[in-house]
């Protein structure tokens, strides 16, 4: 879906911490208002901001809370220099954000798997919400039933699980994985989805995912084993503006833009993309294989 393109919203908006979750060692969930315009913004699940600590560089990051009252989260692990700075605010401190940018996850009828890979599944938070609220009023959207696999490298470093187990209702699951075995299935998620798919029965499944690219590339390429299965995949790469002038993220050899034309995409437009999943492209443009 292709979101309106808000102008006003491209400046950094000043807003203080209201309060700050320790989620892991390695996570944190930083809560704000965040109310830059006299309209209230609409900010819809997988979209993302970009996220300016004063002294630092601007980043982009998923919005992993919509709340009430112009309330969201952003959720930051600590992985290089202007997140690390990130981890020591305070609440009362400011940060900058602008946007919200990019296209959104949309609920679809029937079965629902739902994919976080590590940090990937602050990125998911909010389509897990709303497909549960679909699942409880049924009024456009009938979801059957939601199956959450929430993967990490070790237990210490899997997020999210209370507020999962408080989201998912009778007849949902949570499936656990940890590469080395010390919650849940020793494994990773893509195993878990493909043990998932081989039991399943459902005629009507989609498949929702953020994680490591590597990753999503065997999602997708799973489901397109089983009978192409639709998949809503929210890419990350390197960008600086968000809206489509720096020219960061782009996936060849489309010309596509994550930022503008994602973060989601669905199979018709992944399969197009041979870069998907081989590279990653530092802030200098310079590709890397991976």
């Amino acid at each position: 879906m292709k979101p309106p393109y808000d102008y006003r919203l491209n400046k950094p908006f000043l807003t203080p911490i209201i309060d700050i979750i320790k989620e892991n060692n390695r996570i944190k969930t930083f809560i704000f208002e965040y109310n830059p315009i006299s309209e209230p913004v609409k900010i819809n699940p997988g979209q993302f901001v970009m996220v300016w600590v004063p002294g630092s560089d601007e980043i982009p990051m998923s919005v992993s809370h919509i709340g009430k009252n112009s309330k969201i989260s952003i959720s930051v692990a600590d992985v290089g220099e202007t997140t690390h700075l990130m981890h020591q605010l305070k609440i009362g401190d400011k940060i900058g954000i602008r946007g919200p940018y990019g296209n959104w996850f949309t609920s679809q009828n029937g079965t629902a798997i739902v994919i976080g890979g590590g940090i990937g599944m602050a990125s998911v938070l909010s389509i897990i919400q709303d497909l549960s609220n679909h699942k409880n009023d049924p009024i456009d959207i009938k979801i059957d039933k939601i199956i959450c696999i929430n993967g990490a490298k070790t237990k210490s470093e899997l997020c999210f699980n209370k507020e999962l187990q408080k989201i998912l209702k009778e007849n949902d699951s949570l499936e656990i994985c940890t590469d080395d075995g010390s919650r849940g299935f020793k494994g990773f998620t893509t195993e878990k989805l493909k043990e998932i798919l081989n039991k399943g029965k459902s005629n009507s499944i989609t498949v929702y995912a953020c994680g490591p690219e590597k990753m999503l590339k065997t999602v997708f390429q799973i489901c397109e084993d089983h009978n192409k299965i639709p998949v809503q995949l929210n890419l990350e790469r390197m960008m600086r503006c968000g809206f489509g002038i720096c020219g960061l993220c782009a996936l060849d050899p489309t010309g596509l833009l994550v930022c503008r034309d994602g973060p989601i995409f669905t199979n018709e437009i992944l399969r197009e993309i041979t870069d998907f999943g081989k590279i990653h492209r530092d802030f200098s443009g310079k590709t890397y294989l991976i």
